[in-house]
């Protein structure tokens, strides 16, 4: 309630910019109780398979007519390699893993400061889903010559980036105009490009058919 308090004073006496209001993290946006128990029953039935898996696996999935939310796009799990301390936790909660919803287009649909409702369409789209969809796989492997350009995922990589470091920027600001006990993280753990973070899964979105093979 305290927490809610200074942001109803801060609406009385500030300006607030809406893509500021968009970014900040609510209480409700760090409940992840349910994720966490369905990731834990996961783990504990998978443990050797996720030991054995490398790093950087993706799948395709389509989108799903019931949510409109969902449109074609690329979600990102990014490592940040330098994540040595803990004053970043103070920006991103969940550090040193990110969180990025990019659209086809570019457009970064959520940021890392919306940890719930990508994991909610991360669920929404794979959840209970083992089986792979050819048709989308072999548009995919189109698309990229079999693997061979991948230049558009890229570019949406970078923008996923991109938008980790100037949130994070921002975030890391609002604190030090907001709360006396705030510090500026260690040099080493800033992030300047994208080759500070570790790719650790990605999950490409595409307009297609709607039931796996098999």
């Amino acid at each position: 309630m305290r927490y809610r308090d200074r942001q109803l004073l801060r609406l009385k006496d500030e300006v607030l910019d809406l893509e500021d209001l968009n970014e900040s993290v609510s209480l409700t946006d760090f409940t992840l109780d349910d994720f966490r128990m369905e990731l834990s029953r996961f783990i504990e039935a998978n443990r050797q398979v996720l030991r054995d898996a490398p790093l950087g696996l993706y799948s395709i999935v389509p989108t799903d007519a019931a949510y409109p939310v969902i449109r074609p796009g690329v979600i990102f799990c990014l490592k940040q390699k330098n994540a040595i301390g803990s004053t970043a936790t103070q920006t991103n909660p969940l550090q040193p893993y990110f969180l990025a919803y990019v659209l086809a287009g570019g457009e970064v649909r959520y940021s890392f400061a919306q940890p719930k409702q990508i994991l909610e369409i991360y669920r929404v789209l794979c959840a209970e889903r083992s089986l792979p969809y050819a048709a989308l796989c072999d548009a995919f492997d189109g698309q990229t010559h079999q693997g061979q350009d991948m230049s558009v995922y890229n570019a949406l990589l970078e923008s996923a980036a991109a938008s980790i470091m100037q949130t994070s920027r921002r975030r890391s600001l609002a604190q030090l105009q907001t709360n006396r006990g705030a510090v500026i993280g260690n040099v080493q753990e800033q992030m300047r490009s994208s080759t500070d973070f570790e790719l650790i899964t990605w999950l490409v979105v595409q307009d297609g058919e709607e039931n796996p093979c098999g």
